[in-house]
């Protein structure tokens, strides 16, 4: 995007000038980008002895070489003849008027307060906090950088020593004023957990850049107002962060959907949770400093156990606020299951969300640490999840193998085991399996290496007991017609079937 603004009118009327800008902004302004720059001409050496030449940021397209010194020397003239005032408030007037330019077409004076910004949806304000934060890197780094250079230049040696500071100071007031009022604003606008990225973005760009407004306003009386209200913003964005985590527990206590998926899959919360968590481990070094209070959980409170109070108590503020995210997300989910009539996906459901959580810590070195000895808790709770749905499950199918019953009867002195039993049992171990295998076709895992632990378990548990029972039933049954009658699976075709189980519905393009 081009900007361009009148040239500057040379005169020698010393009672008026007029001084203007032409600025060439970089296009990746539009791109995202906050590394661009702003191209300025060298100010030259000037030819009268009491101006002292000065390098004007090379990131400003400005008034030329002789336009700038021809500045100088009317500065000087007008000290000179006892008229500097007067030249000072014109010279503040035409830079405000240059920058209010520079200011009318980029910024919307709209998002001045929280009662328009409220409006506004929050898609819509993320793209206005990533171009805020573009804008104000300019005008600080840049346009501000330049402006500061150019009024030392301009009074260098003219008036008390301190003339150039407060001619700066009272041209980029009211430009940073209004950049200032977007931020304050959102303040005050309603919190919110999906808000978190872009406030604390928002944040920790802002704090990188009070060194440059230190630099610019805190030495002077002048700037000490805008130095404060920085200060204020600054806390009040950090204080918007830290309520927004609380929120977020608070949020999790309070999912109360009761209807999970009818085929186990991981849960909305638990994908969004756990990548907050990642998020926010990611930005540990920010929000260390902001976060400085432990979550308010007493020794009696029976949510949690003795162990996980202990653990909470050993961590900083921070990593005792994600860990406790984790504790309720997991007692949440394990609300959420109590939904499912059938045990088995109760188990299922567990075990596939809390190893999603595991996956995500995994992800995160930092969040491995944070966490410590709890990760080794929720693996355990993946492991017991499973082994829960074994037992539901394959246990029943299984106990149609059993050896109760099938005592040796001998006739004749030749031992033999009751025909009836036999084909009784595999008649109903066939009936169990196809309910099961039609039942958790459509189940999901999604984790391909959990779901091929899950089905290994199962071929160990039902597997070599079946290929034993088979042997039993063919000695038993001397026509092999007789027993093929029975055995409708063999023992390939019974572990392609659990080679089938947990695929999750068919998508409908794909029916």
């Amino acid at each position: 995007m081009d900007i361009f603004m009148p040239e500057l009118s040379a005169t020698t009327d010393t009672s008026s000038f007029t001084l203007s800008l032409s600025m060439t902004w970089d296009e990746n302004l539009q791109s995202g980008s906050t590394d661009f720059q702003l191209q300025v001409e060298t100010v030259p050496p000037a030819e009268s002895t009491t101006s002292t030449t000065k390098s004007i940021p090379t990131s400003y397209l400005g008034p030329s070489p002789n336009e700038l010194h021809d500045i100088r020397s009317k500065a000087e003239k007008m000290n000179s003849e006892g008229c500097l005032e007067k030249f000072i408030a014109e010279y503040v007037s035409e830079r405000k008027c240059c920058i209010k330019l520079r200011f009318q077409n980029p910024w919307d004076e709209n998002l001045s307060t929280s009662s328009n910004i409220q409006r506004l949806e929050w898609e819509v304000l993320e793209v206005k906090i990533m171009y805020w934060i573009r804008e104000v890197y300019c005008s600080l780094r840049h346009i501000f950088a330049y402006e500061n250079q150019l009024s030392e230049y301009v009074f260098e040696g003219l008036g008390n020593a301190s003339t150039a500071h407060p001619c700066f100071i009272a041209i980029v007031t009211d430009p940073l004023a209004q950049l200032l009022d977007f931020p304050e604003a959102l303040c005050s606008c309603r919190r919110s957990p999906e808000r978190l990225q872009k406030i604390l973005l928002l944040y920790t760009r802002f704090s990188l850049l009070i060194a440059v407004i230190d630099y610019y306003f805190g030495a002077s009386e002048e700037g000490k107002s805008i130095r404060v209200r920085v200060d204020s913003i600054l806390s009040r964005l950090g204080e918007v962060v830290r309520l927004t985590l609380y929120d977020l527990e608070a949020a999790i206590l309070g999912d109360l959907d009761k209807y999970p998926s009818s085929v186990g899959e991981i849960h909305r919360l638990t994908k969004y949770i756990t990548k907050y968590i990642i998020y926010v481990s990611d930005n540990q070094a920010t929000l260390e400093d902001l976060i400085v209070s432990k979550p308010l959980i007493s020794s009696g409170n029976a949510m949690i156990s003795e162990l996980e109070v202990r653990e909470l108590g050993r961590l900083t503020p921070l990593a005792a606020h994600l860990l406790w995210i984790i504790i309720i997300l997991r007692l949440n989910l394990e609300s959420k299951s109590k939904s499912y009539q059938d045990p088995s996906l109760t188990n299922l459901f567990m075990m596939n969300n809390v190893h999603y959580i595991v996956q995500g810590i995994r992800k995160s070195e930092v969040l491995i640490k944070m966490v410590g000895d709890y990760l080794y808790k929720l693996e355990e709770n993946v492991q017991q999840a499973m082994s829960n749905y074994l037992k539901a499950t394959w246990d029943p199918v299984v106990y149609c193998f059993r050896d109760e019953g099938l005592q040796v009867v001998r006739w004749c002195f030749i031992p033999c085991v009751p025909r009836n039993v036999l084909k009784d049992r595999v008649k109903k171990f066939n009936k169990l399996f196809a309910e099961t295998y039609c039942n958790q076709k459509m189940w999901t895992v999604p984790d391909l290496s959990l779901r091929q632990e899950v089905q290994q378990s199962i071929e160990d548990k039902l597997i070599p007991t079946y290929r034993n029972y088979l042997g039993k039933l063919k000695s038993h049954i001397v026509s092999r017609k007789r027993s093929e009658k029975y055995i409708l699976y063999s023992v390939g075709e019974l572990e392609d079937r659990i080679l089938e189980l947990f695929s999750g519905p068919i998508p409908l393009d794909h029916m």
